[in-house]
């Protein structure tokens, strides 16, 4: 195992393998409607895979969507967040327990892995993904390990990477929501699919068993091809500005490159409102892919505030140019 890989990778409910295998289902159905063979190609690569592991298969199984739309961010610090694991995971880390999470009895350390009481019961690691509803190890239930865990090395915390953040935590549901709407924002704005293709997902949705607040909660199609906050579409450069060339930098020529995540026009997942530890934000009506210049603009606030940011800025640079 990798050292940084999320600990019971590949271990899934019965609950996680549906949930996984109606993404996998509407991922093929884009596929089939991009028009342009080499495109659809493209697509699936790029976008469209799947894989049937908790961390989007380190990022090698799976393509964009999954690893956006259903797994946390990628980590390899020394604490018990998972490397990516999914946005459902029953055991999540804020500060505050939120109103959607139960919270654990305790957080305790037995040689050298961190253990969870709940309902009474110790449980490691490597069980946690069975738990059937959220649970929350607030900060006040770590103080007190502090002086042990402060010394772990990243090999002792590969078998403990076991928690999600809870502000990146999500309702299963709204997760495949978001898959079918970040799918859709690509195969139509980006790769040509048809404009009905909107439609077809939804019924498929639908016929899979995802319920209608879900499907409801889904931005119209036009709003989810525009980069929500500079309004162009996203196949298209921020802002429409002209594209600039940027001096290649130097990168390990045996290492795959990366360098195009990087440019200004590339795709990122963005939410129109920060996410927080206190309410489940990832779901369809609050997310979309942005242009990188964008994403990175709005830091961590809303799309409204970062147009009155930019306002701001804008006023004030008019009046010291008089």
């Amino acid at each position: 195992m990798a050292k940084t890989r999320t600990i019971s990778a590949t271990e899934l409910t019965e609950r996680d393998r549906g949930y996984l295998q109606i993404c996998g289902d509407v991922a093929k159905f884009l596929k089939k409607v991009i028009p342009n063979p080499d495109s659809a190609g493209l697509f699936w690569r790029e976008y469209g895979r799947t894989a049937l592991s908790r961390d989007a298969g380190m990022g090698v199984g799976s393509g964009k969507l999954q690893r956006d739309a259903l797994t946390t961010r990628g980590r390899s610090d020394k604490s018990p967040f998972s490397n990516r694991n999914l946005r459902w995971h029953p055991l999540v880390l804020a500060h505050n327990t939120p109103d959607y999470a139960k919270e654990v009895d305790s957080v305790g350390v037995q040689g050298k892995k961190v253990f969870f009481v709940v309902k009474g019961v110790k449980r490691f690691p490597e069980d946690l993904f069975k738990l059937d509803v959220p649970y929350c190890a607030p900060y006040a239930k770590w103080t007190h390990l502090a002086p042990t865990l402060i010394n772990w090395s990243t090999d002792d915390w590969s078998e403990n990477r076991c928690t999600i953040p809870a502000l990146e935590s999500s309702v299963a549901e709204d997760a495949v929501g978001v898959y079918a709407a970040l799918g859709l924002a690509i195969a139509v704005g980006v790769y040509q699919a048809p404009p009905e293709t909107y439609d077809s997902v939804l019924r498929l949705l639908g016929k899979r068993g995802i319920s209608n607040s879900v499907i409801k909660d889904m931005p119209p199609l036009e709003n989810l091809v525009k980069c929500p906050l500079c309004l162009a579409n996203i196949n298209d450069t921020p802002a429409r500005l002209p594209g600039r060339q940027r001096p290649p930098k130097w990168q390990p020529p045996w290492r795959p490159s990366k360098c195009n995540e990087g440019e200004e026009g590339s795709l990122q997942i963005t939410h129109a409102f920060p996410l927080i530890d206190a309410e489940q934000r990832h779901r369809p009506s609050m997310v979309r892919y942005g242009h990188r210049w964008c994403n990175v603009a709005m830091t961590d606030h809303s799309v409204e505030e970062t147009v009155d940011f930019m306002k701001a800025v804008v006023g004030a640079q008019a009046r010291a140019q008089g």
